[in-house]
């Protein structure tokens, strides 16, 4: 009888032996999952596209770095058309990608029709402000860094005349002319500004021509905000001699000599916030501004046969200024 009572016992010993193992191999199984879950991020880009070493290689370049620091998946619409994005918006919706991001103004649009179709996927906006329950926008005070800008090309100027070239009129050029202009008045009264639209992002032809009139006009600074129109802008100042400055990543290595340096808009830092926000759990619609307080903007590295150490300290203590609320960069309406 103790035999029996024995091996009843030793089998139940067993099943519940089992039963631990089993529970702990599913919650090993869930952890490894939780730690293993692969974001799926869609990304459309303006039209400028892949190449214009300016905002969309920005972008971009924060999809890499998530990827190193995130563990995600993404794919990139190549741009070809505003139609095109669209349909890419639909085809990541469709999938159920876990964010899916518009990239530039030209794309508001597009994303407003697509969130509104599926309003269980989360979207980005960046660059832009949409206004859905799920879209997060993020915008940049980009006047308070082409002030600066403005300040150091009032600084170098030795004709008294001075150019910014926009893409297309779209509200952050409009705040990019806006706050540089401000800056060159601040600094010196006397130098004179122009501003053109060159009616494009993605022509280098369109930007080349334009600034080489401005350059024979008298102008001897162009201030480029114009993305991939913006390369024919650098080689038009490497033809003519002049100088110009830009709203990018460090374009020096394009021109030495006559690209001074450049106010980056941290476009991958807010593709790093956004895809991060997703993983955490506190993805939230809304807007966020980004300006020189929250790094959102940068400035240089300038060229320091052409900057010198006074000029860095001057733009140094004005930034400080515009971060304190000392000097409020006003946009125009």
């Amino acid at each position: 009888m103790m035999k029996i009572v024995f091996k009843i016992s030793l089998v139940l010993n067993i099943f519940v032996l089992l039963a631990f193992v089993l529970a702990g191999c599913k919650l090993r199984a869930e952890q490894i999952n939780t730690q293993e879950k692969i974001l799926n991020v869609g990304m459309v880009l303006g039209s400028a596209g892949l190449g214009d070493k300016s905002f969309n290689d920005s972008a971009y370049d924060g999809l890499l770095q998530a990827q190193k620091l995130d563990n995600i998946r993404f794919d990139v619409a190549g741009f070809t058309s505003l139609e095109a994005n669209l349909d890419a918006l639909r085809m990541y919706a469709r999938r159920g990608y876990d964010l899916v991001i518009a990239i530039s103004y030209e794309n508001l649009p597009n994303l407003q029709a697509v969130a509104k179709e599926f309003p269980e996927i989360k979207f980005a906006a960046i660059d832009f402000e949409l206004s859905a329950v799920n879209v997060t926008s993020i915008l940049y005070r980009e006047q308070e860094g082409d002030f600066l800008m403005g300040v150091l090309s009032a600084m170098l100027t030795k004709t008294k005349k001075v150019d910014v070239i926009g893409g297309t009129d779209i509200p952050s050029i409009q705040r990019i002319m806006s706050g540089y202009e401000q800056g060159v008045i601040y600094q010196d009264a006397g130098v004179e500004v122009l501003k053109d639209f060159a009616g494009t992002f993605s022509d280098p032809q369109t930007g080349h021509d334009l600034a080489v009139k401005r350059y024979n006009q008298g102008v001897d600074i162009i201030h480029n905000a114009a993305s991939r129109t913006g390369l024919g802008i650098i080689e038009a100042a490497k033809e003519t001699g002049k100088l110009t400055t830009g709203t990018s990543g460090d374009q020096r290595y394009l021109a030495p000599g006559n690209v001074v340096g450049n106010r980056p808009k941290r476009v991958d830092t807010a593709v790093l916030y956004v895809i991060d926000s997703v993983r955490k759990g506190i993805f939230r619609a809304g807007s966020l501004s980004l300006g020189l307080k929250e790094n959102g903007l940068q400035l240089g590295p300038f060229d320091d046969a052409i900057v010198t150490p006074a000029m860095e300290n001057r733009l140094a203590d004005l930034r400080q200024k515009i971060i304190d609320g000392d000097i409020i960069v006003q946009v125009a309406q």
